[in-house]
Parts: structure tokens; sequence; C-alpha cells
């Protein structure tokens, strides 16, 4: 047992040493003068005796003074002649040496009438009408009637050059359905002239007489048929059972090029590892860059030379090609593309189409090895299903030669002139992938090329319609990135629902709601879409982060880019994670423009002694003035798109420094880090999110700091002056975000009065100055003005009760537009004034203590509280007001809430990145529609503020 294992252990190594998958590289230049070139597997073989090789090397041909023995259609050994003797013309015989020198008319004649040769050759005048051949040997009087080539048994093919017995023809019979060539790109079929011509010819040629050069046109025919065999008679109908990697056994097989790999072969061809050669990613290191090796063919099959590939060989785009030797560089990606009219499109290929094999050169032990290259066309067509188009890599049909423009076999029988159809390569892309294992740093796996063939018809030329043409090179490496960026969305998805569950509960308790109902569910699926969305962008920046630096600082291939699947995966991720982030944003703006919203007014009426009349010193009552009231609540609606930073400039800035500055070309997909664009370097759109969030993080964190660190502290802080403004105005504000939570500035002035004249406000600023008065906070002897609260149910309660009466004669009045005074009758407006004072009377005895079943506690938040974001005590009997950081009231504005606008604007900027892959577009549909958000808040919200403080509209600036 243990024999028999070893045996076939050495068979297979036998068989993977000598399969055509990998050969020496080697030249016709490079066979000696005893051996011939064999193009099919690229390698020499060694000429028999008395042989040598011809100029060319691609054939072996006897020696001097040798004749030829044994023939048998192109096989033939050799054997010297005697002395004193040459050979034949045909160096079929040895004559005798003579100095006979025949004329222009005659023939050189070497054999006797019953062909036996003659003892020396002799010359014989051809008869009027005939002329010799090209050999010499004999006269042609005619081409088809008077020749030797019977009608009845034989055919003439090739223009009557080859005259084949019928019999041997049975196989591939003249019919139409021989010479159709099915296009189904445009679903049009053409019975092509050349193929009527040629054929069938070269089907015998190949088949019959075993010639390599027609078998290797008949390889080229079967690449134009997009290597399609469901026809009776089809090129491709001869590599039947060959479709597979050739290897030395098949010594008795067709001289046939190798096309086809075998079926489901490319899931194991495309992950060998037999392409020793390391390669590096510094450009200046060895092996820095991919060596292509391209055999290529004539039309009728023989090779036209086998060397070096150029990139540009693959163009079919104008123009000059600068730095377009740097598309094979190892780990970076090359892309251009462009669109061409039909008719220059045409001038761009050569008239006699080139048939390619390509390979990849490296070295194995100091010795120049050629390794396979397979080809991925897009176009190849199974039945009714095209399995190259798919991601199944086991379905995929991979094959060897392919060509750049087909302008030959679209010309019809019925129309010799114009081609019907022209097939043109319409893309080309190089794969490498690189291998991640430590041990097999900078090796790679067997290269592939994915290829797609477009058809134009006459009248597209005619039209001269613009056609597209791309030619692509792409690296990269596979990994487990997409294996942690689920993982890590797993995970951080538990993390998430239960942050969720906190945060739905804590504004539930808020609300009043202590089952779960529909708007429980309701709050809980739009708070999990805004930390769903935080995720999800938070995974993909560290991706795209972690992609950027370690792909531009590694001096060993470590990582490569991510192939361009899972680019299109993150960018998915963006575009999912920028469609919830728009949900909470909606309830943002809806929440800040719904909320509940009283001005207090703790101005009292003071009497005011007037001119004695009769006698008696009479006194009057003075009204409280409402303009301190307007212009309270004009500052507020002032300040509610009030923001940390402005975006114009971070907009600015952001995109100067990425185009103008050239930090974007960090991004490029080369290993190398420049400001500079690089000629048909494409930018990562990976690498783009990276170098996007880093420039957009780097000038919010310096427009913060100068705007919070500077500006606000030694300048002007509108949040602080807003609170100021209160305590000048003597109003306090009162603020319900939800049921039973809300905010509170308390803004009575410390000097019990404020409705004065300038003498008096400017005294009473200089008191304060001095600390002559009492200190502003709610608490006596302390400074703190603003709170968070939870405020009892019986307070919630009758601020509903009060207020309904409003509610009622507004939505009678207003009709959804806004709060006019003006609209609202005599009677209304009495009724209005009553709800407005009893409301004002008793907040104000509310927040003084006043009332004996109503109070509330003045405490800090714990740092559990603090940290979640929730309130343990119960507002059902007593209310609560939570020490703050002097502006927690911000939060029913935007600057309160700048950092879920900050990312919302960074998912907006990186979702029309990733839409548009323009940094400038995607920066004006941001600044565009980040302003119609500010537009929208401000109308609402002022809309609102004129409803619940019943203030007129039309006071608000």
């Amino acid at each position: 047992m243990e024999l028999y294992f070893f045996i076939f252990i050495l068979n297979l190594v036998k068989f993977c040493s000598s399969n055509g998958e990998i050969v020496t590289y080697i030249v016709p230049g490079n066979c000696s003068e005893r051996e011939y070139y064999v193009p099919s597997i690229l390698s020499c073989t060694l000429c028999d005796d008395y042989q040598k090789s011809s100029i060319d090397r691609l054939s072996c041909i006897c020696e001097k003074n040798s004749r030829i023995v044994n023939k048998v259609m192109e096989f033939f050994s050799c054997e010297p002649c005697p002395s004193n003797t040459t050979t034949s013309l045909d160096r079929l015989h040895c004559l005798k040496k003579s100095n006979i020198t025949c004329g222009t008319k005659d023939i050189e004649l070497e054999t006797e009438a019953n062909g036996s040769s003659m003892i020396s050759k002799s010359c014989v005048r051809c008869s009027p009408g005939t002329s010799p051949s090209f050999d010499r040997t004999k006269c042609l009087p005619c081409l088809v009637e008077n020749c030797t080539c019977p009608p009845t048994s034989h055919e003439l093919l090739l223009d009557g050059t080859l005259c084949v017995f019928r019999p041997n023809l049975t196989l591939w019979p003249d019919e139409t359905e021989t010479h159709l060539i099915e296009y189904d790109i445009i679903d049009v079929e053409v019975e092509s002239d050349y193929l009527k011509k040629h054929l069938r010819a070269l089907l015998y040629k190949c088949v019959k007489a075993k010639h390599r050069t027609s078998c290797e046109a008949l390889g080229n025919l079967c690449t134009v048929h997009m290597y399609k065999d469901e026809r009776k008679v089809n090129p491709c109908k001869v590599f039947k059972d060959y479709r597979r990697i050739p290897t030395s056994s098949d010594a008795d097989r067709l001289p046939l090029p190798w096309i086809y790999y075998g079926e489901g072969d490319a899931s194991i061809v495309l992950n060998r590892k037999k392409i020793t050669s390391k390669y590096s990613i510094k450009p200046e290191r060895h092996n820095s860059n991919l060596q292509l090796i391209a055999a290529r063919y004539y039309l009728n099959g023989s090779l036209n030379s086998v060397s070096k590939l150029r990139p540009i060989e693959l163009q079919l785009c104008p123009g000059l090609w600068n730095d377009i030797e740097l598309a094979f560089r190892f780990g970076a990606r090359y892309f251009h593309t462009c669109n061409i009219p039909a008719k220059q499109l045409i001038k761009a290929g050569n008239p006699e189409p080139i048939f390619y094999d390509f390979y990849l050169q490296y070295n194995d032990s100091k010795k120049s090895m050629l390794y396979a290259i397979p080809l991925l066309v897009r176009n190849i067509k199974v039945g009714a299903t095209y399995p190259n188009t798919g991601r199944d890599m086991s379905q995929w049909l991979l094959t060897r030669r392919m060509f750049l423009m087909d302008q030959f076999s679209g010309i019809s029988v019925k129309n010799h002139g114009l081609p019907n159809v022209i097939q043109y390569l319409k893309s080309i892309k190089l794969v490498v992938q690189a291998q991640r294992e430590i041990e097999n740093e900078g090796n790679i796996y067997p290269p592939f090329m994915v290829l797609e063939y477009g058809q134009i018809t006459d009248e597209n030329i005619s039209l001269n319609k613009v056609f597209s043409v791309t030619f692509a090179v792409e690296f990269y490496m596979e990994n487990d990135i997409l294996h942690y960026v689920d993982m890590s969305l797993g995970i951080l998805s538990g993390c998430v629902f239960i942050w969720s569950c906190i945060h739905t509960w804590s504004e539930s308790k808020r609300c009043g709601r202590t089952a779960i109902d529909l708007w429980t569910v309701g709050q809980f699926t739009i708070t999990c879409c805004s930390h769903f969305a935080n995720m999800i962008f938070a995974v993909c920046l560290l991706l795209a982060i972690h992609t950027l630096v370690f792909y531009k600082a590694q001096n060993v291939v470590y990582i490569l880019l991510p192939s361009q699947d899972l680019e299109v995966v993150v960018n998915r991720y963006v575009i999912i994670a920028f469609i919830l982030k728009i949900v909470e944003l909606v309830r943002l703006i809806w929440k800040q423009t719904a909320i509940d919203i009283f001005l207090v007014d703790w101005e009292k009426p003071r009497i005011s002694p007037n001119q004695k009349q009769n006698g008696i010193l009479a006194s009057q009552k003075q009204t409280v003035s409402i303009w301190r009231s307007y212009f309270v609540a004009n500052e507020w609606a002032e300040i509610q798109t009030k923001r940390k930073i402005s975006l114009p400039l971070q907009l600015l800035f952001t995109v100067l420094l990425l185009k103008i500055y050239g930090l974007e070309n960090w991004a490029v997909a080369e290993p190398e880090v420049h400001l500079t664009q690089t000629p048909y370097r494409p930018i990562s759109q990976l690498l783009g999110l990276g170098m996007l969030f880093i420039v957009f993080s780097i000038v919010y964190v310096v427009q913060w700091l100068l705007t919070v660190a500077i500006y606000e502290r030694y300048i002007n802080n509108c949040i602080q002056q807003f609170v100021d403004i209160c305590s000048l105005a003597n109003i306090s504000v009162f603020i319900l975000s939800a049921e039973f939570f809300g905010y509170y500035i308390h803004g009575r002035s410390a000097h019990g009065f404020s409705d004065t004249d300038m003498e008096s406000l400017i005294g009473q600023l200089r008191r304060e100055e001095d600390n002559m008065v009492r200190h502003r906070g709610l608490v006596p002897g302390t400074e703190n003005q603003t709170f968070e609260m939870t405020v009892p149910s019986s307070l919630r309660t009758y601020y509903q009760r009060v207020m309904a009466p409003l509610n009622s004669i507004q939505s009678k009045q207003i009709s959804g537009s806004s709060f006019r005074i003006k609209k609202v009758d005599k009677t209304d407006m009495v009724k209005i004034g009553q709800a407005y004072n009893n409301m004002n009377k008793f907040l104000a005895a509310f927040l003084d203590h006043a009332l004996k079943d109503l109070d509330y506690e003045i405490r800090e938040k714990t740092f559990v509280e603090k940290l979640l974001g929730i309130e343990y005590s119960d507002p059902l009997d007593k209310g609560v007001f939570f020490l703050d950081d002097g502006h927690s009231f911000d939060q029913v504005i935007f600057y309160g809430n700048e950092c879920t606008l900050v990312i919302f604007d960074l998912m907006m900027i990186s979702f029309f990145y990733v839409l548009t892959e323009n940094i400038i577009i995607a920066a004006m549909f941001t600044g565009c529609i980040t302003k119609v958000m500010s537009v929208i808040r401000t109308k609402f919200g002022k809309r609102n503020l004129a409803k619940k403080t019943l203030i007129d509209e039309r006071f608000l600036i």
C-alpha cells in the first residue's frame, strides 16, 4: 500500500512539474541551431538527426546536403547524401553535382516521369500558356479547369490553392450555418465572408494534416466566436476534448494552442501558490513592477513575436500616455477610461488583428520563468447564461487568448466592403491578489485579466456614436476586514440595543409613560436608528483610517487596498448610516419646534405719585411693559440655530485643504504619500473617506478651540449673554421639552425690578459689579441660574388646563399659520390675557415655594444620572431642579446638540462623496441642505415660540 502511495505521489509531482501553466521564459532567438520553437508551449524542441532549425527558428529543415525521407504530412526525417552529390530542390533526392543554369521560363527537372530520380538536374521550357511554379518544379497552365484537382472527387479551398478530397470534408459541410457568427450584445447574426473562405480549410489542415499554424488560426477564430461551440460546425469544436491545462503527456494530441482551462478549475487555478518571486511595495527596490510577456499571433496563426508587454498595447484611448509604464506597479491601482467616437475607435485598431497570450515573467532560482495568465471574459455565454458575470468563482470559465479589435469577422458574404459588426475590447482589468500569510510576504497568487467586449454596428459607425473604453489594474489582498467589520457591528449592536433601551426608558419616564405602548415602540425605533447610525459610521471610519495609515506607512507588504467589492460594502454602510441619521435629525427638529415655553415675568406694577388734585396727593399703578418679553423672545429666536462652529468655514477649509493644497492626493491608490496628482492613479474611496474624516476633524477641532476657548471666553458668549439678558429683563424662561421634564432659566432681577429708565439701569449694573446686591441664583447666595427639572404631574395638569383655552383660540384663529394678534377678537383677547396672567402668577408662586401642595427641591445629579442622562426621582408629587453646568437649556436649540449635528454633517458630506466621488460637489450639497435645515428650524421655531408665549410673530425679527 505504501508503495502504491509513493508511486502516486511521484506521478503527481511529475504532472505538476510538467504542465503548461509554468514554463521557462524562452523566445525563438533562444533556440539553438538544432532546436525549433513551439509557440503553443513557448519552448524549444530538439530537431531530429541531420536536421537544423529554420532561420526564424519556427520549424526544422534538413541540413545542407541531406535529403528528406519518410515524409508524412509535415513530419519527416533526413539522411545525408553521398559525397559528390547534392540535394534536389525539394530535398527528396540526391543528384550528381552539375553546373547547369536554367532560364526564367524553364523548370528544373530532377525526377523522371515515373518519379525516379535523375542522375543530375535538367532544364525544360514550359509550353505556351503555362509558366513555372514558384518552386520551379512544374509548369502551371491554369488555376481550375485544366488543373489536376478533379472537381467530382475533390474540392478547391482557399481561392483554389488547396485541393482536398471531399470525404475529408464531410464533418464540415459548406452550409450557411457553418459561416455564421452570433453577436449576442446586439442580437445580430452575420454570415462571415472570412469564415466562408477560410474556416473549412483551416479545420482540414489542422485536424487532418495536423498543421500547427492552422490550429493556431482556429484558436484565433474561436476567440472571435467568444469561445462558443454550440453550432455543429465551429472553430471551438476542435478544442472540446482539450479544455484543460496542457501537459507533457499530450504527445498524441493535435498541435492545438492552449485556449481553455477546465470547467470548474477557476477556484483552483487562481489560488495556486506556484509563483515564487517576491514583490516589493517600494518603487526603488527590485521587483516593484510586474513583468508581463505577450505571445502575439497574426490572424493566419503565424507567430508575430514573444516579448515584453507594454501597457500601451492594451490601450485604445488616444493620448500621449505619460507614465503609463507605471501601470504594472506592485501594490498600486491604475485606471483610465475615455469616450471615443466610433470612427476614431476603428482607426485605433490594427487593420490585421493581433491575438495575445499573456504570461507573467518571474525568477525562480535565478531562472527566468513564465506563468500563464488566465482571462475572464464576461461575454462568454453558455446556453442562456453568462457564467463569468457572477461572483461564484466555481462557475467561471477561464480562457487564454484575446484580441483588441475584430474588423474582419463582421464582413458579410453579401457585403464585401465595410463590416456589419465590429468587436472591440470595451474594458480590460488586470487583477492581482497578494498572499496574506506573513511567511509569504510579497508573494502573489496567479494574476488574471477581466475582459469585456463591446460591439459596434454599421449604423453606429455612420452616426459616429461614442463608445467607452477602460483599462485598469487592481492589486488587493484578501483579509478578514469584512469579518471584523461584521463582528464589530454584531458586538456593538448589543451595546446599542441596551443603550437605546436606557434612553427610551428615560424618555418614557420624562413623558410619564409607565407601560410599553405604540409611542414607546416608536421612540425606541427612532433611538435605535440614531445609535445604529453612529455605530455603523464609526466602524466604517475606523476601517478607513486603519487602511490609510497602514497602507501608506508600510515598508513591507503588510496590507494592500481591499477589493473594490469590499469598498462597495463600506459605501453601502455609509449610505445606510446617513439614512438612519436623517431619522434622528427629523426627530430633533420636530422636538425642538414643539416644546412648551413660557416667559415668567417677575416685574410687579409700581405705584407712582401724581400731581395734587383738590389739595390731595393722588397715586396711580403703572402697567408692566411687554417689551421686555418681546426682547427676550427675540433673543431666544436668534440663538435657536446658533452653533459652536461656522459650517460654511468648515466646508470651505476642508475643500481647500483637500483640493487646493492637495491632501486629497494622499488617498491615491498607491503606497506613496504626495501632494501632486499621479496620472491615471485613481483615488480609493476608502482612503478618501479616511482623509475626509481626518481633515474634517482637524478643521473642526481648530475651529471649536478658537470658538470655545477664545472667542466665547474672552469676546462673546451668546448662551451666557441670553441668561444675562433674562436677568436684566427680570424674566425667567420655563421650558418643558417633555411632559414632566424641562429646563429653567432663572432670570429674576437681583434689583427687584427692571422696567426703568436708562440712568436707573446703569446704576443697577454698577451696584451689581460692586457686589452691593444679592446674587442672581435661584437659591439665595448662589449664582446658579440654569437648571434641568422634573416637574410634578399636578403642575403639568394645571399648565394644560390653563393653556387649553389658548390652544382652542389659536387653533381657530391661526389655522396653521403664524400667530397674529389682529386676527383675535376682543372676547378671546380677554381670555388670552387672563390665561397668561394666571399662568404667570402660578409659575411665579411655584418657583417661590408659595404653593402648599406643589413644591420642588434643588440638588445635583448623581454620577450615574449624569453618565446615563436619566433621572431616578419620581416627579408625581414633588419636582426636582438639578444643578447643571450653566447652559443645559441649550439641549432644545442647535447649540447644545453640536455633537449630533457635526456627526450628521460628516455623514452627509461622506454620503455625497460616496455618490459623486467629488469632494467639491459633496461640500456644496452639504452646505445647501444644512442651510435648508436651518431655515426650517428657524421658521417653525419662531412659529412655536409665538404660539406658546402669545407674542405676535411679526415682532420676532
